[in-house]
């Protein structure tokens, strides 16, 4: 389907004339955004990556359109790295899993040194070490909540999943319009998924997503062995206790 057929078919539910237009379309947008908080689909995925330098000294960056990092309707990211301005080859920065307050404690003696670990609060991306030295090139691949098309036009989930967005158009629209909360909770049921309860039709782009190997990789890596990770620091091998 392409977006008009979407829109003509949530229509039905109300009766031809019975919903605005301007509600029909802030129900699909919000719908989609929904949708998209459920995980990061292989269409959120933006291929280009968001480039700057590190600004000596300066280890905080904000995420926005007219950010550190320049990057409009941001989700999530995909992978983070870095080089010196004279080398070709890029290096991978560690995200995650610790906090911002555990890395504040992992790097509280002031070490320099290129980018380790990275960590994002608030839409502000926190390089660690803190006060880097050297402008080091940077480059972010990352995820991108979509914005609904024009009535002519289709996407990844207008074509393959429209029911995903009739569904959850209808149950804003029985809710906000019709103030029917039984139906608008059946609604919600058949599109399922976080924060909507189980099965339906988000359970489908999610098989199809892990399909694709975009979503939820499982990494096992050794923290000792022949690998440059052994040397970063982490909590568990931080001399915090004296004997």
């Amino acid at each position: 389907m392409n977006t008009g057929e979407i829109k003509d078919y949530i229509r039905e539910h109300f009766g031809r004339v019975g919903i605005p237009t301007t509600m029909v379309d802030l129900y699909l947008s919000a719908g989609r955004t929904k949708i998209e908080q459920t995980g990061n689909y292989w269409w959120m995925a933006v291929g280009s990556p968001a480039t700057w330098n590190l600004t000596i000294d300066d280890g905080d960056y904000t995420i926005a359109a007219a950010g550190d990092v320049a990057i409009t309707n941001f989700k999530d990211v995909r992978a983070l790295h870095y080089k010196l301005s004279t080398a070709t080859q890029w290096e991978e920065v560690l995200l995650g899993p610790e906090s911002k307050p555990e890395l504040d404690l992992m790097y509280a003696d002031g070490t320099d040194g290129p980018p380790e670990r990275a960590v994002i609060e608030n839409e502000t991306l926190y390089i660690y070490p803190q006060d880097p030295q050297v402008a080091y090139n940077m480059r972010m691949y990352f995820y991108r909540y979509t914005s609904m098309l024009a009535n002519t036009e289709t996407d990844t989930l207008t074509r393959e999943f429209p029911l995903a967005l009739i569904y959850s158009a209808l149950q804003q629209g029985y809710e906000m319009e019709l103030k029917d909360f039984q139906s608008a909770s059946y609604w919600s049921k058949l599109l399922g998924g976080e924060p909507f309860g189980s099965g339906g039709q988000i359970t489908v782009m999610r098989r199809e997503n892990l399909k694709r190997g975009w979503h939820d990789k499982v990494e096992l890596v050794p923290r000792v062995g022949p690998n440059n990770w052994h040397s970063q620091r982490r909590l568990d091998n931080l001399k915090i206790y004296m004997r």
